[in-house]
């Protein structure tokens, strides 16, 4: 079993960058850091702007639909992870990028930009990593979920 924190260093390697996503806010995502201490920011969605596009809402829970993208350094998309295996994730998405595997669902399709903002309160922009590295979202329910 090897997690996204378990694999970071490998995804890292890829000329990749992991963000954590979800409709919490700044606070929740810095208390959740400190507790898990991930070595990824967590990017906050509280306007659900981003989940809207990406990974959709689970209206009953009001929460971000569990599903990973891998976007390439061009800024298309190349892996929508819709089966994310939790136990699994870092090892999977190691897989997906170097591999080069897609999935269905619009792949290959220009990501929607967007800017969102870490438990640190740093400011992320997908379009500032075109051309650079490689991309995950990594999209959660929410924090303090189990799984």
């Amino acid at each position: 079993m090897r997690s996204l924190r378990d694999e970071l260093s490998n995804i890292e390697a890829t000329d990749s960058v992991v963000f954590g996503i979800s409709v919490d806010d700044v606070q929740s995502h810095k208390r959740f850091q400190e507790v898990e201490k991930f070595g990824f920011s967590l990017l906050a969605d509280t306007e659900f702007a981003v989940s809207k596009i990406y990974s959709g809402i689970m209206e009953r829970f009001n929460a971000s639909n569990r599903v990973t993208f891998v976007i390439d350094k061009a800024g298309y998309i190349r892996v929508i992870d819709e089966e994310v295996d939790v136990a699994n994730h870092g090892a999977d998405v190691v897989k997906f990028i170097n591999n080069r595997v897609t999935g269905e669902l619009e792949v290959g399709q220009p990501a929607p930009d967007f800017i969102a903002t870490d438990q640190d309160g740093e400011t992320y922009q997908l379009s500032q990593f075109k051309g650079k590295k490689s991309v995950v979202l990594a999209f959660y329910p929410k924090d303090f979920t189990g799984g």
